[in-house]
């Protein structure tokens, strides 16, 4: 069995986005989804984003009217 690196929170919460993004590769991934798949508060914050990546994609396909539209592009200016 292959022994895996493992990594504090810190570090994990910082690559977030790119293992929700599929931009891990190789071990890097294998290294990343172990701390999510054993840390509760990781996996909380990784299903978070995973689902709000899905939700925003969601309204991006769907025929928005043009408040909602409107909405979400202010939202996003904020942050």
């Amino acid at each position: 069995m292959k022994k895996i690196r493992p990594i504090e929170c810190e570090e994990a919460l910082s690559r977030i986005f790119e293992l929700v993004d599929h931009e891990l590769k190789g071990d890097e991934r294998e290294v990343m989804q172990h701390h999510v798949d054993t840390c509760k508060s990781c996996f909380s914050r990784v299903e978070f984003e995973r689902r709000l990546k899905a939700k925003l994609k969601g309204l991006r396909d769907a025929q928005t009217d043009n408040s909602a539209r409107e909405r979400i592009e202010k939202l996003l200016k904020t942050l």
